[in-house]
């Protein structure tokens, strides 16, 4: 999994392997180790020594059903109470700070996604 991948899925599952890093008694190293992630630094091999890219790489593989990179068809996308219309541009949302691919498409009654890495919500485009 290459680095913009690797902090995509990071950022997506970061409350979850911080559960498993405390329960395993890695909870400092990892926190440690987000700093260089937050700077889009490599993190691969830190998250291998504590054990968690194996498990982090599982749950990405099983979190991206086939097709899932396809651009919805057609320009716009419903989302009830968003507007008016309830209808917005077709779009993602997007890493904040660029470091990493992840991107999410809106989906009616979803909350606005966050970047757990950055502590910040994704933004839209």
């Amino acid at each position: 999994m290459e680095t913009a991948e690797l902090l995509g899925a990071l950022c997506r599952e970061l409350p979850a392997l911080r559960e498993v890093a405390e329960e395993a008694g890695d909870g400092p190293a990892l926190e440690e180790t987000l700093p260089a992630a937050r700077r889009g630094d490599p993190v691969t091999d830190r998250l291998r020594e504590l054990g968690l890219l194996e498990l982090l790489e599982s749950w990405t593989a099983r979190a991206v059903p086939p097709g899932a990179g396809a651009e919805p068809s057609g320009g716009l996308v419903d989302l009830p109470g968003v507007d008016h219309s309830g209808r917005v541009p077709r779009g993602r949302y997007r890493c904040p700070l660029g470091t990493c691919r992840r991107a999410e498409l809106p989906r009616p009654g979803d909350d606005l996604p966050v970047c757990a890495l950055h502590d910040s919500p994704l933004r839209f485009g």
